[in-house]
Order: structure tokens, then C-alpha cells, then sequence
């Protein structure tokens, strides 16, 4: 992975999604840390099992301290604002970390998306981009575990053409997995209806 892409930033773009209302997505930043919080604490308890596969009633101070300082060019998040009367709220984020520690050419993905905010484009949006920067870091596929019984995130991934299996020793977990440098034919706007406004 070279330095020029590690420390290369992402230009923040204007997103109209399906339903009228528009979002920013960017890059994390170490200030949207009250943010993710607040963002975490609107969510239903299901809606924390599907994205950490364990009940959570508060945020781990380590995961909020990674998630707000991605290491270049080996993680990285984005988020989906809106305005609110108090400045912005985050209502989306998805992110991507190494794998494993001895294997640079795998990531992990997470998405979430609050409730409110979905069925309207936004998980589209906020996956296609980070494909898209998962390859420019030099990832050559990206993967991620899936409760089975999240219907509309499997459906997602089947959009974006990921591949799909039950976990072997996990029968509730479904992994998918998507190779990135093998597909340069990728056309994410056939993906996202929404549409972007710089």
C-alpha cells in the first residue's frame, strides 16, 4: 500500500437519497466522537445486536477511540450526516479495518444505519463508496459476518454482488465476501439510486 494513498483524504460529497432528504458523507473525523455516542444511544437494542452480535448498552471507550482514529491506509470510516438543531447528527456510518494482523490483503467491513434513515438508499451509498476506498488502499477483498436473520443487510450484500455462506461453526452467522481488485468493471451508481451533488 503506498504512503500517497495512506494519507490521502476523502472529499466529503452531498448525497440526495430516495426519499428527498439529502446527507454529507465524509470521512470520520476525532470530533464526531460525542457524535457516534449519541448516535449509538438512538439505537434500538435489536439494531446493536445485528451490528456487534452481542447486546451492548454503552459503547466500549476502545471502540470508540479506534473507530474515530483509523489507522491510514489500513482502516477506514464513514459517516453520514445530517443537520440537527444541535449542529448534526450521524445517521450512518460504515467502516473498514485489516482482517487480520499478518494478512494485508483482506479488510473487514461493519455498516450501520439508524433508524429512520433506512430503506432509502443510504447503506447503498455508504457501501459503494467504501469498496471503492477499500480498493484504492490495496485491499483485494473485503468480507464480513451477517446475522442470518438480517434479511435486509444479506440482501445488500447480495446487491453489491458479495458472495455468501453460512459460518461453519456459527449456523445463526452468514459470511459474505466480495473480491475488489478482480472486478475494475465495478459501476456503484447502478447500485445507488441516490444521487450525488458535489
Amino acid at each position: 500500500m503506498s504512503a500517497a494513498r495512506s494519507r490521502s483524504r476523502y472529499r466529503p460529497r452531498r448525497v440526495r437519497l430516495r426519499d428527498g432528504r439529502e446527507v454529507t458523507i465524509r470521512e470520520i473525523e476525532a470530533g464526531d466522537a460525542s457524535e457516534i455516542v449519541a448516535a449509538f444511544e438512538r439505537l434500538s437494542s435489536e439494531s446493536r445486536y445485528s451490528r456487534f452480535m452481542q447486546h451492548k448498552k454503552q459503547l466500549d471507550a476502545g471502540i470508540l477511540e479506534r473507530g474515530v482514529h483509523p489507522r491510514p491506509g489500513l482502516d477506514f470510516v464513514l459517516v453520514a450526516t445530517a443537520p440537527a438543531s444541535d449542529g448534526i447528527d450521524i445517521v450512518g456510518a460504515a467502516q473498514y479495518v485489516r482482517a487480520q494482523a499478518d494478512d494485508d490483503k483482506v479488510c473487514e467491513f461493519a455498516i450501520t444505519v439508524a433508524e429512520g434513515w433506512r430503506g432509502n438508499g443510504l447503506a447503498t451509498a455508504l457501501m459503494s463508496r467504501l469498496l471503492r476506498r477499500a480498493r484504492r488502499d490495496g485491499y483485494e477483498a473485503i468480507e464480513g459476518q451477517v446475522l442470518a436473520s438480517n434479511a435486509s443487510m444479506l440482501a445488500l450484500a447480495h446487491a453489491l454482488r458479495f458472495s455468501a455462506e453460512r459460518a461453519a461453526d456459527e449456523p445463526s452467522v452468514v459470511c459474505v465476501r466480495r473480491e475488489l481488485q478482480t472486478d475494475a468493471q465495478e459501476h456503484p451508481a447502478r447500485q445507488d439510486p441516490a444521487s450525488t451533488k458535489k
